[in-house]
């Protein structure tokens, strides 16, 4: 009887162990791989805001910051959405999550920027959402979705509403940001639109084709 007790012990610690270390291993291998594509992305948007600072000065053919744009924002997208759907209870996880938001917020202050020096043809969206509790944002996140995919003039950012840091809560307050799901588009913030209502407004901005 001893003797069975301490075999299956001995198997329950190996299993456990087993789970333990895969977990761990898995979590690390993504913080890893997560962080790479930061620095990508750093690298990216970091070159973007040297081709904006040129332009504001240059007589250059802007259309040349077109796919560097829309490349970051939907990779930044991408990558923000992928990191609130695992949403893990990681001091790792939490700091790359900033990390990702910080780029997110950074590169739509460019790219409105880049809108109002040089080209109308773009329509920068910053989109607060909140990573729990929140159904609405999960439709406004698929509605979003849509609308880049139909429009790729729109350059859609996500930022975490919970995130309290001074650059998110200076954003917040400027715009009187109280609830979530919030878009601000054109100096002007919105609250949860249907898809038609969105594409009204970016239709305002750029050509559609009907």
């Amino acid at each position: 009887m001893n003797k069975n007790l301490a075999f299956f012990m001995f198997l329950f610690l190996i299993v456990f162990s087993a789970g333990f270390l895969t977990g761990y291993f898995l979590e690390r291998t993504g913080i890893i791989y997560t962080k790479n594509e930061l620095e990508n992305l750093r690298n990216e948007i970091e070159n973007m805001q040297i081709q904006e600072m040129f332009i504001a000065g240059e007589n250059v053919d802007c259309r040349l910051l077109f796919s560097t744009m829309g490349k970051v924002s939907y990779d930044l997208y991408d990558l923000v959405k992928r990191l609130k759907d695992i949403n893990p209870e990681s001091p790792q996880f939490y700091s790359v999550k900033k990390q990702a938001d910080f780029l997110s917020l950074k590169a739509w202050i460019i790219a409105r920027s880049i809108q109002e020096k040089c080209t109308k043809d773009i329509v920068p969206v910053l989109y607060f959402y909140s990573p729990s509790d929140c159904k609405e944002c999960a439709k406004q996140d698929e509605i979003l979705q849509r609308i880049k995919q139909k429009y790729n003039q729109t350059l859609v950012y996500a930022v975490d509403y919970t995130l309290n840091e001074p650059a998110i809560n200076l954003v917040k307050a400027a715009y009187e940001i109280k609830s979530v799901p919030s878009m601000i588009i054109n100096h002007r913030l919105y609250g949860k639109l249907n898809e038609s209502e969105i594409e009204n407004i970016i239709c305002q901005q750029i050509e559609c084709e009907n």
